[in-house]
């Protein structure tokens, strides 16, 4: 039996990009005959995934620093003794800077997903570490927006990169899949009146995915429309920013606005929250690598609006499967809420029909998995040449 070896910080975030990929890949691997295990600093996903064949060996590579760096390669090379992979698949940078060369130096064939953008490759010693991410026999780009700044900031890497499109689930983000149960269950927590529109942003709660520039727009729709019922719902974590949660919940009281504005936290049943959302909102004000939100939304036919760079480009065409806005531009933000909130319920679905296409088409979990699969198959063929 092939044994496949994926390495990522935690499996903590139950929402997470990089861990809804690691387990994806992982569920499938057991289903198809291969060894599946999972090294991480563990989480409810770790325990969750047991049952459906996947080995998980718990090392803390969350923490970066030099004693832990010397504490988790000495327990990785026992790890690896004992599962002997025929492939390791690292998808973050810190396990690959610990341990890429242990792998290389047991002659294990390694491929790296290259989940952002990284920043600082304008200072040496970061550009350095950003770099252990295009250390694989074989470098994933999640998108391709991320292969082209792979290829722009490590031109010599450009032989080594396949770009593999994120996939989306389309069975289990699905508009017809959710029951009723499920959506009163999500809707009774926001304790709201019936015929209130449900503008959802479905993001960590962290600067960078565009929470300011939401809450600024929802001031100026309360002051431009008094008369619009409206909530705008924020699921997500804090992730450890409890200050930018603080300083947040502070920016919104000041503003009044605290009767629109739900922190609903973390929420493992997003389709059902999707299902009930009358306008999806992706506001980061970084470019995002993929689009995750854009994209599960779109497979849901929902109404999305999305920050004009990045990845969500490439799953957003402006009034076609949904519309772009600039980032950090509330006042564009809040017209174009308007602007899909009036639009009637034929153009809506015409648009949300485009969208769940597209995704079915370019972005489908079933592709995602075939081509990673196909990667490892190739991979391991190539090691058994070499070695004959």
């Amino acid at each position: 039996m092939k044994t496949v070896l994926q390495i990522l910080p935690s499996l903590r975030k139950i929402n997470g990009g990089v861990e809804r990929g690691t387990l994806d890949v992982a569920k499938e691997l057991a289903e198809k005959s291969f060894k599946s295990v999972i090294i991480s600093s563990g989480g409810d996903m770790a325990e969750k995934y047991k049952y459906k064949g996947v080995d998980h060996y718990t090392i803390q590579i969350e923490k970066k620093g030099l004693i832990n760096y010397f504490s988790s390669r000495s327990k990785f090379e026992k790890v690896l003794r004992k599962i002997m992979p025929d492939v390791v698949h690292i998808r973050s940078r810190w396990p690959a800077f610990c341990f890429s060369d242990v792998i290389k130096k047991n002659r294990i064939p390694l491929v790296t997903t290259y989940h952002g953008t990284y920043s600082g490759n304008n200072f040496f010693f970061k550009r350095k570490y950003n770099e252990v991410m295009t250390s694989g026999d074989v470098t994933i780009s999640i998108s391709k927006f991320i292969d082209d700044h792979i290829r722009y900031f490590f031109p010599h890497q450009k032989s080594l990169i396949r770009q593999i499109n994120r996939g989306i689930d389309c069975k289990y983000f699905d508009t017809k899949s959710v029951s009723e149960i499920r959506k009163e269950k999500f809707l009774s927590s926001l304790m709201i009146s019936e015929r209130t529109h449900i503008i959802l942003l479905p993001a960590r709660i962290t600067s960078w995915k565009g929470h300011n520039t939401a809450v600024d727009a929802v001031k100026i729709l309360t002051e431009k429309n008094p008369e619009l019922n409206f909530v705008l719902a924020l699921v997500g974590s804090e992730n450890n920013k409890e200050k930018f949660t603080k300083k947040l919940k502070k920016k919104i009281s000041r503003l009044n606005i605290s009767n629109r504005i739900i922190f609903c936290g973390n929420i493992s049943d997003m389709p059902a929250v999707y299902s009930v959302a009358d306008i999806v909102l992706s506001t980061s004000i970084e470019p995002e690598a993929f689009g995750r939100v854009s994209a599960e939304a779109c497979a849901m036919s929902k109404p999305v609006i999305s920050t004009n760079h990045g990845g969500s480009r490439e799953i957003i065409e402006n009034n076609v499967t949904g519309w772009l806005v600039e980032p950090k531009d509330p006042e564009d933000l809040a017209d174009k809420i308007t602007y899909v909130l009036a639009l009637d319920q034929k153009k809506k679905d015409s648009i949300g029909k485009n969208a769940q296409r597209k995704i079915r088409e370019r972005f489908s979990l079933k592709e995602m998995l075939n081509q990673t699969l196909d990667v490892y198959e190739e991979l391991i063929e190539r090691k058994k040449h070499i070695d004959n």
